[in-house]
């Protein structure tokens, strides 16, 4: 049975992303560059390292997941995060019996992939920030985020691309760019610097992959709700919108060019229509739960996790009821051309016959 009767609507959330540290303070050998005279003998001695302080590849993989919410600005990030966060909160290893250990604000991932917080930087023996593929940063990340405790270890994160503003406080590797405005979007998507921005995820795939159980959820909101969101950014919603475009045509590529994960043979991402779970799409009660229900299933599915049963995992969701084309006002329509630009680009197909995979630009 498939839920019915969707209609057009708009959800608008706006919030500024809290950077909370979390984390479990251990003894740990310090493994710095400094402990070696000789600096030609730190990359070859960084497998050791690895080998060491992870562990066996695969081993590693079992008890270590992470698990990226892919979505351009305003595509519902902090809707959808607490859904995913209460999911995950309810797996229970079935081999252990313990339930999973879930981070949404996963302190030393975001080191990693942002190059954030450099006090834990400096406690690792960095001097300058390193590489997002730095095996020693990689080395570190992972013992912390995921030590071998015999528990399951789940890190989600949910940073947008793009991600802050030019002058963020927070230490990106590469901020926002104000050139981006003047910028076609096509010259957006092959910017290195957009590329790096706010992390390089082909580099993140490739230096974590052995270790971490990656997968990523990527999350899809109609385009002109999906700038109205955000419509004062980036100079005005044109120029937002124009920017989302180039940054739609880097995740469309990068999910083009992995679509599996390389260490199992199996889906490496998988996308997720919010429009098939809002309230406001349907006309019975029933249908929103059922669609909601389908969504988490899937999710549980993609994922591994051996519950998908949740009946609060939506209690801190929320949907705005305001009106796309009132915020967008005059740039209403010059907004949907730019949507219709996208087709046959974004969203990308989804499964065959899920409904929830089913998206409208």
């Amino acid at each position: 049975m498939q839920p019915s009767s969707i209609r057009s609507g708009v959800n608008d959330q706006i919030g500024h992303r809290r950077l909370g540290l979390r984390g479990r303070s251990r003894n740990r050998g310090s493994n710095r560059v400094e402990q070696y005279s000789d600096p030609k003998t730190v990359e070859a001695r960084t497998t050791d390292f690895l080998s060491i302080a992870i562990g066996d590849g695969a081993r590693a993989r079992m008890r270590c997941q992470f698990v990226y919410i892919m979505g351009v600005e305003g595509a519902m990030h902090h809707g959808v995060t607490p859904v995913i966060e209460a999911l995950a909160k309810r797996q229970v290893d079935p081999e252990t019996g313990r339930q999973y250990h879930v981070e949404a604000n996963p302190i030393y991932l975001e080191v990693g992939l942002f190059g954030w917080t450099s006090n834990i930087q400096r406690k690792w023996g960095f001097t300058v920030t390193p590489k997002i593929d730095d095996p020693l940063l990689v080395q570190r990340v992972v013992e912390e985020s995921c030590p071998d405790d015999g528990n399951k270890h789940v890190m989600i994160e949910w940073a947008s691309l793009p991600s802050g503003q030019e002058d963020d406080w927070r230490s990106y590797r590469v901020h926002r760019q104000h050139d981006w405005q003047s910028m076609s979007p096509d010259e957006i998507a092959n910017s290195d610097k957009a590329l790096q921005h706010p992390m390089n995820v082909t580099a993140f795939v490739q230096a974590y992959s052995p270790y971490v159980d990656i997968k990523f959820l990527v999350i899809h909101r109609p385009f002109l709700e999906t700038i109205a969101s955000h419509h004062e950014w980036d100079g005005g919603a044109l120029t937002h919108s124009n920017v989302i475009h180039g940054f739609l045509l880097i995740i469309r590529r990068f999910l083009d060019a992995n679509p599996i994960d390389k260490v199992t043979g199996g889906r490496l991402w998988t996308l997720l229509c919010l429009e098939r779970i809002m309230a406001k799409n349907y006309e019975h009660e029933g249908d929103v739960d059922l669609a909601r229900q389908n969504m988490l299933s899937h999710v549980a599915e993609f994922l591994g996790w051996p519950v998908s049963e949740c009946n609060d995992c939506f209690k801190k969701w929320h949907e705005s009821t305001k009106d796309p084309y009132k915020k967008l006002g005059n740039n209403a329509d010059a907004v949907l051309q730019h949507a219709k630009q996208l087709e046959g680009v974004w969203p990308p197909l989804g499964d065959e016959g899920v409904v929830g995979q089913q998206c409208r630009i």
